[in-house]
């Protein structure tokens, strides 16, 4: 499990160091501080958090929805 963490650890920040590389030239070909990709790329996210399901982790993997034998959630 330690390695799939790491892996996925390593693929997030390559798409962060990807996208800070993307918007930096953003910024310095239009001159601009905040791109529009950037404040959409947010809404995106917030918008994906807030309508995903609860979930929860056991040493099966992670499942979406309340733990079995947990009546009432």
């Amino acid at each position: 499990m330690k390695a799939k963490s790491a892996i996925a650890f390593g693929f997030l920040i390559l798409i962060w160091v990807s996208a800070a590389g993307i918007e930096y030239n953003l910024a310095m070909h239009f001159r601009i501080l905040f791109s529009v990709a950037s404040v959409l790329g947010l809404v995106v996210l917030l918008g994906g958090l807030y309508r995903a399901p609860e979930g929860y982790e056991d040493e099966n993997g992670f499942h979406i929805g309340a733990p079995a034998g947990v009546a009432g959630l």
